[in-house]
């Protein structure tokens, strides 16, 4: 028999549960995009991006944001904790080999106590 119940040294796994998981979240998933605007044209304005009120320029350049201004709010919020991170960074490898060995005995350390 195809569907079933699979018997484990751990417990069973109802086929029949995960079927019924799977349609009740494809009915939930379809309920929730049935809800969506009706008044919706392709091809309109609507499909153009926002560009926070102002117009659109043509050149795909000037539509770039720069790499700093992505992560802006994060490092902001975390600041403290990210120049400890930077100051750290040094790009030298027997740095980060130190670093290395001296996380693996304070974690081996902690284990074994």
């Amino acid at each position: 028999m195809v569907l079933g119940t699979v018997y484990t040294g751990f417990g069973f796994w109802n086929v029949y549960a995960w079927v019924m998981f799977f349609a009740l979240g494809a009915l939930i998933v379809l309920f929730l995009r049935s809800t969506g605007r009706g008044d919706y044209e392709k091809g309109t304005y609507q499909d153009e991006v926002f560009y926070g009120g102002n117009p659109v320029p043509q050149d795909g350049e000037d539509l770039a944001v720069p790499a700093s201004s992505s992560y802006w709010g994060f490092t902001k919020a975390l600041s403290r904790f990210y120049d400890v991170l930077v100051s750290i960074h040094t790009g030298i490898l027997s740095d980060y080999m130190g670093i290395l060995v001296v996380t693996v005995a304070v974690i081996s350390i902690l284990i074994l106590l």
